[in-house]
Parts: C-alpha cells; sequence; structure tokens
C-alpha cells in the first residue's frame, strides 16, 4: 500500500511538471533579421574609415571610424550595375543639407577596387568589397 502511494505521488508530480503554465517573459521578443550589405573593409587612403557598410534594401550607410565606434548616415539614389565580373555601385551619403558621392568599382572575384568619395573634391581609397548579412 505504501508502494502504491509513492508510485501515485511520483506520478502525480510528474503530471504536475509536464501541464504545469510557463510564466511569460517580461522581455519583449527582438524583431531582428539579416539585412544584406555590401562591407567596405582594408580602406587605405587618407583619413580613411575603419570600415562602412552600405545597405541594399535600406537607405542606410554605416561608417565605423574604429573598430568600435560607429556612425550612421541616411543614404540616397542607391545604384547597383554590377556585372559577373565585377561590382559597380553607387550612393549618396546625406548629412544634414550636404551630399557625399560614393562610387565603387571593384572585382568580384579579388574584392579588391577603389572608393572614390566626391563632394567639392574627389578623393579615391582602396578597399576590399564584400557581400554580406548582418542583424539590424
Amino acid at each position: 500500500m505504501k508502494n502504491i502511494i509513492k508510485l501515485l505521488g511520483l506520478l502525480s508530480v510528474v503530471l504536475v511538471t509536464f501541464f504545469s503554465c510557463d510564466e511569460e517573459s517580461p522581455f519583449i521578443e527582438p524583431n531582428v533579421e539579416l539585412t544584406p550589405v555590401y562591407a567596405l573593409t582594408d580602406i587605405i587612403g587618407v583619413n580613411a574609415p575603419f570600415a562602412i557598410n552600405i545597405y541594399r534594401e535600406k537607405d542606410l550607410i554605416i561608417e565605423y571610424s574604429t573598430n568600435v565606434n560607429v556612425t550612421s548616415f541616411t543614404s540616397a539614389s542607391y545604384a547597383d550595375t554590377s556585372t559577373d565580373t565585377s561590382y559597380e555601385i553607387s550612393v549618396a551619403k546625406l548629412i544634414g543639407d550636404d551630399i557625399v558621392g560614393y562610387w565603387i568599382s571593384a572585382d568580384k572575384t579579388t574584392g579588391e577596387g577603389t572608393l572614390t568619395v566626391v563632394t567639392d573634391t574627389q578623393i579615391e581609397y582602396q578597399i576590399k568589397i564584400s557581400e554580406k548579412e548582418v542583424y539590424n
């Protein structure tokens, strides 16, 4: 009789554990998705940023002045006329009322190319470009 009571007690604990309600989390589920970007790295030139991410589906450019310090900019006039062998990208970076033109030309197999930044003057940087996805 004692064994039957112990067995029923153990069975009831197991059933309660399986059918008990979970507490709701007080945190809101994040809505982050992977977003495709062109990642410009190994930028060589005068006052060159550490890296640049140009978003392909959003009007956004992220510039890294160091590997942790970032600045975001709104972009406009994004055009990607890349071919099977080369990257050909142009985009405008908006800084208040000022517009800075970015012209990117690179080889798809090596990823090496140039970034031409056009304001009142024109500055050319050597870059490496790759396609990747980042959380946004």
